[in-house]
């Protein structure tokens, strides 16, 4: 028992060292490791522990175990001395113990089973990412009907995504992105022209940036469609898409686009030919190979193959019979797809309707906010009364702005909303400490480690290479018009920089900059970056704290003006480009009250000698240098000069009183020249 629980502990020890991991594992699989206990405590007589070991008979549990305890205070509650349970924690597994060592919860509850107390029933974990998984119903068979397929589009930028959009719906999307990218997830049900079906179409961001929206469009789909051009092939954000893809275990459709560019049909078989076997190296198993992935070579512009191309996808849905609950009985489950601020109708959310039917007036939970739905606008802007599954509506009357990416779920009433809610925040406060403690120890096991190294060395100048030394932090406010895009710029720059520099990003959020925003930026001496928030007002641009704003319509340029200002920020190089060569050809000596003063007697070989230029003076054929630092005075017979060019006598003195120079000494002069550096 002791071998087993010693194991798991050291396992759990190592990986909680790591930020954000030992919460994660404590959480998932603790409760196993304590029904795992309780087995082997039944079938197999324990070693005790020093205190198990003097009284063999369950002891109750006579106080609250608390969430974190240091280990002198949890000495305390167990009446025992800090060696004899240091002494016990090290047996189970933990390292570098000490007395202000924090143990969460989970951890306590091992120690006090080692220790035969008598615990509380062990209940399955929540968290703050399944504890909404209690609100939602089991599906009913009886309600279950055929739904619109949910289509995401996929690809590299500019492989004529948003243009297959176009043409099935007749609208001009491209025409309003700024740049010709598409910069958000746009999301529109159209009706085919040929089979006169419904098709619910998720077009997603194709430039590296958007590397989360494409995952979320991914995950909340049944058919993707991976646009590659003729013309490029595979390209690096094919590849990306290739690999969501294949995490999600979705059905595939390829459409090779842009074929109207290859006039001849023999090349354009060759091209295509070439696009395939592309394909076909990354795994995708096209029926040329007996796969099931069907490849269809189309033109949005001309409209060639787009009847083929949309009877594949209605095909393919009816192979696989997508369904869903429709009935007002059921409780609507969704994602939200995009959210933002508009000043006219306050928050508002893009919400693709996963089952039940959405009406006005009812309850929808998404993160740490609640709506009762007032409206609902479709993609062509059209006030609609209700959304069925597999539908994409602008939802309005959230008490605050949702994330994009958060699902969203149906309560019977605000009460209920509000209740798990709160139970939410405060699971989310539980967590966070968890992170921080786990934090806390890591610092003071690296302060302990520091410590003991510093009693070990004498040297103060070695002491002082113990000191970590961090990279620089630039900070940024991020501002954005939606929060997908906020959240892909955030993930987009914050990996910029090296050991020397590197961005940090304060907050990023959705609308115009504000004053407590100002504020921050003043306190943390950061810029603020703002996105697709049109023409910024003038009390934004010119505000009172005078921080430095920024707007941009392309993100490529907001991650290029980035990594322009984190190379600012390197500390700059100089080397020395020499401009001039003087010759020292006497040394002349005069007495001016009572002291002896020498003075240069040179001639300039070629190059200007300006006073207070940057000299060196080296000697011999070693070109050993015996002086480096400025001109103090320059004169030409009697006259104080400023400089002297190539061919010219001058008499010279140098700061700092030098007077160490002889005769046949060479001056060079010479610049600083900042050294261009890059990340």
């Amino acid at each position: 028992m002791l071998l087993l629980t010693s194991n798991i502990l050291q396992i759990c020890n190592v990986v909680c060292r790591h930020p954000g991991m030992g919460h994660s594992l404590s959480r998932t699989i603790i409760p196993t490791i304590h029904s795992q206990f309780r087995h082997y405590s039944n079938r197999y007589p324990r070693n005790k522990l020093t205190r198990s070991s003097k009284n063999k008979q369950p002891k109750p549990l006579n106080f609250v175990i608390p969430n974190y305890i240091s280990v002198s205070k949890l000495a305390n509650l167990l009446n025992c001395r800090i060696e004899t349970l240091i002494k016990d924690l090290t047996k189970l597994g933990f390292a570098n113990i000490s007395h202000n060592y924090i143990l969460s919860r989970e951890y306590v509850e091992l120690i006090l089973q080692e220790y035969n107390y008598v615990l509380p029933a062990s209940q399955a974990a929540i968290t703050s990412k399944n504890i909404y998984d209690g609100l939602k119903a089991p599906a009913n068979p009886k309600f279950l009907q055929r739904r619109p397929p949910v289509v995401t589009i996929m690809g590299h930028v500019d492989h004529g995504k948003t243009t297959i959009i176009d043409y099935l719906r007749k609208s001009s999307v491209v025409s309003g992105e700024h740049g010709g990218i598409t910069q958000h997830i746009g999301a529109f049900q159209i009706v085919t022209p040929v089979s006169k079906k419904s098709i619910t179409f998720l077009d997603t961001p194709g430039h590296a940036a958007f590397l989360k929206m494409r995952e979320r469009g991914a995950n909340i789909t049944d058919i993707i469609v991976l646009v590659v051009s003729i013309e490029d092939s595979v390209m690096p954000q094919t590849l990306e898409a290739i690999k969501h893809i294949k995490n999600s275990g979705n059905e595939l459709i390829v459409a090779i686009t842009k074929i109207d560019t290859i006039k001849r049909p023999k090349d354009r078989e060759k091209a295509i030919e070439r696009v395939t076997n592309d394909l076909i190296s990354q795994d995708i198993p096209v029926e040329k190979i007996g796969g099931d992935v069907q490849v269809i070579p189309i033109s949005a512009k001309t409209g060639e193959n787009m009847d083929l191309f949309e009877e594949s996808i209605i095909l393919l849905s009816d192979i696989m019979d997508v369904r869903a609950e429709n009935s007002l009985k059921t409780l609507v489950e969704g994602w939200v797809l995009e959210s933002q601020v508009r000043k006219t109708v306050g928050n508002v959310a893009t919400v693709l309707v996963k089952r039940g039917t959405l009406q006005k007036g009812k309850i929808l939970l998404c993160g740490n906010t609640y709506c009762r739905v007032k409206l609902m606008v479709d993609d062509l802007g059209k006030d609609v009364i209700k959304a069925e599954p597999a539908q994409v509506v602008e939802v309005r009357g959230w008490k605050d702005l949702v994330r994009a990416g958060d699902e969203v779920i149906q309560t019977v009433s605000e009460s209920v909303a509000k209740k798990y809610i709160n139970r939410r925040i405060a699971l989310q406060a539980v967590e966070k400490d968890a992170v921080t403690v786990e934090n806390l120890n890591e610092q003071r096991r690296e302060e302990a480690e520091l410590q003991k190294h510093k009693n070990e060395i004498e040297d103060e100048d070695i002491k002082k290479s113990f000191v970590p030394q961090g990279p620089k932090d630039v900070n940024f406010i991020v501002k954005s018009d939606v929060s997908g895009s906020a959240e892909a710029i955030e993930e987009s720059i914050e990996p910029l920089g090296n050991a020397e520099v590197r961005c940090k990003v304060i907050s990023s959020s959705v609308g115009l900059p504000n004053e407590s925003d100002f504020k921050m930026a003043q306190i943390t001496d950061s810029k603020i970056l703002c996105f697709n928030l049109g023409n910024l007002p003038s009390e934004v641009i010119n505000n009172p704290y005078h921080i430095e704003v920024k707007q941009y319509n392309v993100i490529y340029k907001l991650i290029e003006d980035v990594t322009d200002i984190l190379t600012d920020n390197l500390k700059p190089i100089f080397e020395k480009k020499f401009t001039a060569t003087i010759d020292i050809r006497e040394v002349f000596e005069f007495t001016m009250k009572k002291k002896l003063i020498k003075i240069a007697g040179c001639k300039v070989r070629n190059g200007v000698l300006n006073k207070n230029s940057l000299i060196q003076i080296i000697r011999g054929p070693e070109k050993k240098i015996i002086f480096e630092g400025k001109v103090a005075t320059l004169k030409h017979e009697k006259e104080d000069i400023m400089e002297v060019s190539k061919g010219h006598e001058c008499g010279v003195t140098f700061e700092k009183q030098f007077e160490d120079y002889k005769k046949d000494d060479v001056i060079l002069v010479y610049e600083n020249v900042k050294v261009p550096r890059f990340l």
